[in-house]
């Protein structure tokens, strides 16, 4: 009964005006259900306007969506369809002459990871992040893991990356760090690593997008040894971004004293003891005295090093050949004439005969197949392109259309990188020789040829 009243109350109010009451009555008569329903709708607004924010709930459904429909642990699709998805992602036209990825290895494979759900801001125009902020943000994770480095302590184990990479507890100092420097920052940006995926920092939108990997080279790292890096790329917050879509690019030696820089279309830079220098690439293109590594970290080393041994026997001598944990790391040194070229040709098997050579990935990454993802790379290409070098996968494509967001096996990549195109060529012509000729051999002895 106390409800009813205030009702009355209300009705009589709106009838105060005579004249119109009178007027809008023949209205309600001819439609009068619509009119109860739209009165009963606008009632029930006006109640729930304040605490029921529009444009809220369709954001939640969406990504409510989005984590229904990403791929899980029981309907990943195969690393074979994963790679033949990639191939039809516009493959370069080098790749599709020569060497067009076929199939890939059967849904044995577990570290299948999902492109990541970003947030997209149509029509962005945030400007890119400076330099200053990329440079502090490394120095903030060097800081924190050179007394380790120094110790050669953090060797543990303390678990698996979504990418099926160890996680050694240095990782997670470093991971520690750059969230710490990013929470005190409160700046509108988003991050990618290995460890974290994705992870946005502000209540409202990012304007900016960070692809990170803290230490590349942390197997060198927990030993003490100089060839680690911190990698940082920096783009900004859009639709499935891409390798072209990074705009500056900073790598940090965490022993050394050396910061790497690139802006694209503005070249590379090197800073040191407060000091700018230009990078310094080597001119030489015979490769009896060629210095150059190969990365090898859960590569099958009866595929890689057979492929390889003609030019490591040619080359140790009056040249010098280096395994490497740390494509970053190897990346630079192209800028710095400690190095010639760079390798990493595993992938390309991956690509060409995954049904031969599944089970050598498997077992050398422990369960795992690992390789090149976007997070060891995206600083780095962009620095060593910008210095001039040639930089292309072992098909001599380019990493423009790599996505950013994906550490997926049908996202990972080879490398063949040189400090000048005339090497460039050459080892391409090497090693594309020697895969093809160590592929037929593996077809016969499978029987597949």
């Amino acid at each position: 009964m106390a409800k009813a009243k205030p009702k009355t109350a209300v009705k009589t109010l709106k009838k105060k005006p005579k004249t119109t009451a009178r007027a809008a009555r023949p209205v309600p008569k001819k439609k009068a259900v619509p009119k109860k329903a739209a009165t009963g709708k606008a009632k029930s607004a006006s109640k729930k306007r304040v605490s029921k924010p529009q444009p809220r709930k369709p954001a939640k459904k969406t990504a409510r969506i989005a984590r229904k429909t990403a791929p899980t642990a029981t309907t990943k699709p195969s690393v074979r369809a994963r790679l033949e998805a990639a191939a039809q992602k516009k493959p370069s036209p080098s790749t599709s002459k020569k060497a067009a990825p076929a199939s890939a290895p059967p849904p044995s494979v577990s570290n299948h990871v999902a492109p990541a759900v970003v947030p997209v801001i149509r029509g962005s125009k945030a400007a890119a992040l400076p330099r200053e902020f990329l440079v502090e943000l490394a120095t903030a994770i060097r800081t924190a893991v050179l007394p380790y480095v120094h110790a050669a302590k953090g060797r543990e184990v303390v678990g698996l990356a979504a990418s099926g990479d160890a996680t050694f507890e240095l990782d997670t100092v470093a991971e520690k760090a750059l969230l710490a420097f990013l929470k005190e920052a409160k700046r509108p940006v988003a991050y990618y690593s290995e460890d974290a995926g994705y992870t946005t920092f502000s209540s409202g939108q990012p304007q900016n997008l960070l692809v990170i990997d803290p230490i590349d080279g942390s197997r060198a790292a927990k030993s003490g040894f100089e060839s680690c890096v911190v990698s940082v790329a920096s783009t900004r917050v859009i639709e499935r971004p891409r390798m072209i879509d990074v705009e500056n690019a900073c790598v940090m030696e965490i022993v050394g004293q050396r910061t790497f820089y690139a802006e694209r279309g503005k070249g590379a830079r090197i800073y040191a003891d407060g000091a700018i220098k230009k990078p310094k690439l080597s001119k030489n293109t015979n490769l009896e005295i060629v210095s150059w590594s190969m990365t090898v970290p859960a590569r099958p080393a009866e595929l890689i090093f057979p492929t390889a041994a003609k030019l490591v026997d040619l080359t140790s001598l009056k040249g010098g050949f280096f395994t490497c944990n740390s494509t970053s790391f190897s990346l630079t040194r192209l800028l710095t004439t400690q190095l010639d070229a760079c390798i990493d040709i595993a992938n390309r098997y991956l690509r060409d005969i995954p049904d031969i050579v599944e089970d050598q990935f498997i077992n050398a990454g422990r369960g795992s197949v690992i390789g090149i993802a976007p997070y060891d790379i995206a600083a780095s290409v962009l620095i060593a392109q910008e210095a001039g070098c040639s930089v292309t996968d072992a098909y001599g494509g380019t990493f423009d259309d790599v996505l950013l967001l994906d550490s997926s096996v049908g996202n990972h990549r080879s490398l063949i990188a040189a400090a000048n195109a005339e090497l460039h060529e050459k080892l391409m012509s090497f090693f594309d020789i020697r895969i093809k000729q160590y592929e037929e051999l593996l077809k016969r002895r499978a029987g597949k040829a």
